[in-house]
């Protein structure tokens, strides 16, 4: 007798998660992706219409702010990633037959730009901020390490101001001072506190940016 499980994969336990996109995961993974993507009538509109969107604030240089609202599970993030997918020049998304007229479209506008598609992935955060530049961060540090750091990031002035002090001090006495002003164990710079050298100072220095509301 053939059983159900000899024909489908069944899994022993299912979670809510796995019935969802990630769009982290969704623009990483464009095979998967799009494998299981059904293009209907209606999300062909909806694509139409976000390309119009994106097209008006390119061609105005005006930014253009939309949200994306259904309920869970509905598709949000799977339409966001097929629609980052297109921006990107994915070709197995351009090649989706169901979207074809809307590729026509708007290829006229798209062909040759480039766009920065930044993915988020909210579950876990922090708080909103933390996210959204700290995932913003992340993501082009990854995509271009030679880029400067955002300017989000103040410390980075405070190293700058402290490298010039360096400079005019010197190691001996610039040490001298930032090792006195740390003021210590009840400082709440804990093992930190009074041990800077040029050693600690430089691998502080040289050490990227955590994003924000992770664990260093």
């Amino acid at each position: 007798m053939t059983l159900l499980r000899d024909l489908i994969p069944i899994p022993e336990r299912v979670h809510q998660s796995d019935f969802v996109l990630r769009l982290t995961e969704g623009v990483t993974e464009p095979e998967r992706t799009l494998a299981e993507y059904v293009v209907t009538d209606q999300l062909q509109r909806c694509f139409d219409d976000a390309l119009g969107i994106i097209e008006k604030a390119v061609s105005s240089g005006v930014s253009k702010a939309v949200y994306l609202n259904g309920s869970f599970g509905s598709g949000k993030s799977h339409f966001m990633a097929v629609l980052s997918l297109l921006l990107a020049g994915n070709p197995g998304a351009r090649s989706v037959v169901e979207l074809a007229p809307v590729v026509a479209k708007h290829n006229g506008w798209m062909e040759g730009r480039r766009f920065l598609l930044v993915p988020y992935h909210m579950i876990g955060a922090v708080d909103l901020e933390s996210a959204i530049l700290g995932g913003y961060a992340e993501h082009v540090r990854r995509l271009h390490p030679e880029a400067p750091v955002p300017g989000f990031y103040v410390a980075e002035h405070l190293f700058r101001d402290a490298e010039a002090m360096r400079t005019r001090l010197g190691d001996d006495h610039f040490f001298a001072a930032l090792n006195e002003s740390a003021g210590g164990a009840a400082s709440g710079w804990g093992g930190l506190a009074g041990g800077w050298d040029a050693s600690s100072f430089e691998a502080a220095r040289l050490e990227p940016p955590c994003p924000f509301g992770k664990a260093a």
